[in-house]
């Protein structure tokens, strides 16, 4: 999860690059450049170091506002996110910490302090162990795939009851998009980011034009009084986007756009099946011009996508070892990773890509200091933590090595790990993929829970319908471990 900083847009977007808010110029609020709060003296450096009783583990993202660390509690030794700020003024930060923390709700971001540390703003969130949307459609898109219209059905109904309680707690979004949206490794998604929200009651006081031109709706581009229901359009909107791999409207510029939002009838693509055709009929009346032709509430959304809304894809167990979940095999085998033959080879990677210990030595060991060499020179400052990085297989029986920094000290990026690892494997054409059992040596992650962890991103995974990937071997070093897994398989 990344801080993004309101900028002018002047020309549109390109699909595969992060969309941008546009806010008035005039409108701006000053920056801390331009205020007198002086700049954090860690800034840019916490990560190895505490703050505020955390211990900050590495770098999630960056942006124009500052920066996201993944961090843990020493106590508790659960994950969290610490954003700081560099330019933005601490009212315009806690307003958006106070909205987000108003809210009560699975299927929203929370936050859980806030704050000024050494004159700069921060917040303290809960972290999502997964990616966002908008990651999820650029590795879709790199796949040449479009989503199930069942997991984009899921994907919204979890939105529009996260919209239900932001709305409830008397907040608009304005900012609903796939980047603001976030995806566990479970299959559930979240709404995050409050950066441009408002309180109901102070809707009539902004007139800027505020948002994300692929996502307003007309009374935003008209700068008329904005409710709820502008955040049930920019859901149609997220909705169409996530079915079909494309904006519902296009413009050549911002004002392009905002006349075809404005203006343009949205007509419905030829739906592939009745389910679809269900889905695009619910988009089509979220993304009505005139706000009273819309659903009259979030609530209104999900009691209509929840007609359609399924399950995700079963594990069915058929042997101890072996399962089956959508087009996917899995199976559970005791050996040694680096003698494994599969077209990707998942490595348990620290952020420094040394070989440290555990499956990296062995794999490096097995298959040439090549194989760690090509990944630090992919990362010459070292990985991120829940980053997956890619490099040949040397002389293992692979050929492809996936350098995946799941977990350190208990702080998991797990899910995450293994979401981006079978995207990534599925756009490079892979059929087969052999993993260990990720953050359970020096992450520190009991085997039990790496094993809930992995198997339900295998599921999430097998419910994006991958064409290539096809088997999933978990190599496990010992007896007891694959044990500890069949036990987990059986109950899920």
């Amino acid at each position: 999860m990344t801080t993004a900083e309101p900028e002018l847009v002047t020309v549109p977007i390109p699909p595969r690059v992060p969309t941008e808010r546009i806010v008035d110029v005039a409108e701006r609020q000053p920056t801390l450049a331009e205020s007198s709060v002086p700049r954090l003296r860690l800034f840019g450096q916490l990560p190895g170091h505490d703050f505020r009783g955390l211990h900050v583990h590495g770098t999630l993202g960056a942006g124009g506002m500052g920066q996201a660390f993944l961090a843990s509690h020493r106590v508790l030794r659960v994950p969290l996110v610490v954003k700081t700020f560099q330019s933005a003024t601490p009212v315009q930060i806690f307003r958006e910490a106070h909205l987000a923390a108003r809210v009560s709700s699975s299927r929203v971001v929370g936050v859980l302090d806030a704050g000024v540390e050494d004159g700069v703003p921060f917040v303290v969130q809960r972290y999502v162990d997964g990616i966002d949307l908008e990651e999820l459609l650029y590795r879709q898109r790199a796949s040449g795939l479009r989503l199930p219209v069942d997991f984009v059905c899921r994907l919204m109904l979890d939105t529009a009851e996260g919209l239900r309680a932001i709305h409830q707690a008397g907040v608009i979004h304005r900012d609903v998009k796939p980047a603001n949206l976030f995806l566990g490794g479970d299959g559930t998604a979240f709404v995050g980011d409050f950066g441009i929200a408002m309180e109901v009651l102070d809707a009539d006081a902004d007139d800027r034009v505020v948002g994300t031109p692929q996502f307003m709706a007309p009374e935003q581009w008209m700068r008329g009084t904005i409710d709820a229901r502008a955040d049930l359009y920019a859901l149609g909107a997220t909705s169409h986007l996530l079915a079909t791999n494309t904006p519902p409207f296009q413009g050549d510029t911002p004002v392009a756009l905002g006349m075809a939002h404005v203006y343009q009838a949205y007509v419905p693509p030829a739906p592939r099946d009745p389910r679809e055709a269900y889905l695009f009929a619910v988009v089509q009346r979220m993304l009505a011009k005139r706000p009273d032709d819309r659903y009259a509430s979030a609530d209104a959304v999900v009691r209509a996508l929840e007609v359609v809304a399924q399950p995700g894809e079963r594990l069915l167990t058929h042997h101890p070892d072996r399962a089956t979940v959508g087009p996917l095999t899995l199976e559970l085998v005791v050996g040694d990773l680096a003698t494994e033959e599969a077209d990707v080879i998942v490595c348990a990677a620290n952020t420094r890509f040394d070989g440290d210990g555990g499956v990296a030595a062995s794999l490096q060991r097995a298959g040439g200091d090549e194989i760690a060499a090509e990944a630090r020179a992919q990362r010459p400052d070292g990985a991120a933590m829940g980053d997956v990085v890619w490099s040949g297989a040397g002389a293992l029986k692979a050929k492809h090595v996936a350098h995946a920094v799941a977990a350190v000290e208990g702080a998991v990026c797990l899910q995450r790990c293994v979401l981006r690892a079978l995207l990534g494997a599925e756009a490079r054409k892979a059929r087969s993929v052999a993993l260990p059992a990720l953050g359970t040596g020096i992450g520190e992650v009991p085997m039990a829970q790496a094993a809930k962890l992995m198997l339900e991103s295998f599921r999430t995974f097998a419910w994006m319908h991958p064409a290539s990937v096809r088997s999933l071997r978990v190599v496990l070093l010992r007896e007891h471990d694959r044990d500890c897994w069949r036990e987990v398989l059986r109950a899920m």
